[in-house]
């Protein structure tokens, strides 16, 4: 993980060019993602990409968690969600996707630990609730004794069809906790233009470390600011916080946006558009016609309640430059509609 740096000594070189070559064109499938109901939400997924032309896009992304659902409180009531990379449901979906519409995919999924079994029947029907029939013994070990079960974690997929990049989760919300281990930290991946050098959080990771960390730490923008990155691609669970005693949380209007959420997440990206000295093009790379660098961040969220928890989608791309100083809204949702999003960014 990176600190604040006023002026990191070189930036590596990123495999895409300050200024594309091409347009950039994405995707962010936003839906209301049932518990548990994993073939339920692959199927949804399917039929609203089911237009979407081979070649169109450069980039597709799925919410957190997007076939699972994602309260699950106990380590129990996850244990038959749980996803071995690049065989899981989910790894399969976003292979899939990639294939039939040669473009990478990103999604979000319970990944389970390389030890743990595998649920031998079909999971459609389970409650979140579901007990393992293992016996005290087996599931204090499945449990990881404390440990955590797994991590909250991202496929990266490329356009054949093979696993190019997995993420796991650094900063973990509270739900999070009860079943899900620490990653090892912030992650790129360099892929092939127009994305060139993609960063991928998720959700939590937008936030001060356990909401206690300095707000101007900004540990994951000034990750992607120290690591010269073109894009951050961030899957999400994102809800709006409960508004302080005596205040009420205003209801949004289901026809818009969060703005409140758009601001804050522009927010905590301050570090890409208003960064302390030391982010411009150095001198020694190709000056960038209009000057600074140029960040694509794409957050795809989800909508709709579980466990009375809501949502709020405002799945987005903005476009954010440090020279000048700006963040461009390129495409959003609201925070009611089942879409899928597509942003072309120049």
């Amino acid at each position: 993980m990176s600190h604040p740096s006023t002026a990191p000594p070189s930036r590596p070189s990123s495999p895409a060019p300050l200024y594309r070559r091409s347009p950039v064109r994405i995707a962010c499938v936003q839906f209301d993602v049932k518990l548990g109901r994993v073939s339920e939400n692959a199927a949804k997924v399917e039929r609203m990409t089911r237009d979407l032309q081979p070649g169109s896009l450069d980039l597709l992304v799925l919410p957190e968690m997007c076939l699972s659902g994602y309260i699950f409180n106990t380590p129990t009531s996850i244990l038959p969600y749980l996803e071995p990379q690049r065989i899981g449901p989910t790894s399969l979906l976003a292979r899939s996707l990639a294939q039939r519409l040669r473009c990478h995919v990103i999604a979000g999924y319970p990944e389970a630990l390389p030890s743990a079994p595998q649920p031998s029947s079909s999971l459609e029907g389970l409650s979140s609730r579901s007990e393992s029939n293992a016996g005290p013994s087996e599931m204090k070990q499945l449990e990881g004794e404390g440990t955590g079960v797994g991590w909250n974690s991202a496929v990266v997929v490329a356009p054949s069809g093979e696993v190019v990049g997995n993420y796991r989760k650094t900063f973990r919300f509270e739900t999070d906790k009860s079943w899900a281990r620490e990653g090892d930290g912030f992650m790129h991946f360099d892929l092939p233009e127009p994305l060139g050098r993609v960063a991928v959080g998720i959700c939590m990771d937008m936030n001060p470390k356990d909401f206690v960390a300095p707000w101007d730490a900004f540990e994951l923008a000034n990750y992607c600011r120290d690591s010269a990155v073109d894009m951050l691609v961030v899957p999400m669970n994102w809800l709006s916080p409960p508004a302080e005693p005596p205040e009420v949380t205003p209801e949004e209007d289901p026809e818009a946006p969060s703005e409140s959420n758009l601001n804050y997440w522009a927010a905590r990206l301050q570090p890409l558009h208003d960064p302390v000295p030391g982010y411009a093009t150095p001198r020694n790379e190709v000056t960038d016609p209009v000057g600074g660098k140029d960040v694509v961040f794409v957050a795809c969220n989800r909508v709709g309640t579980e466990e009375g928890t809501k949502f709020i989608g405002t799945s987005s791309v903005m476009t954010i430059s440090s020279d000048p100083s700006r963040i461009e809204l390129v495409e959003c949702c609201n925070v009611s509609e089942e879409r899928v999003l597509l942003a072309t960014v120049t």
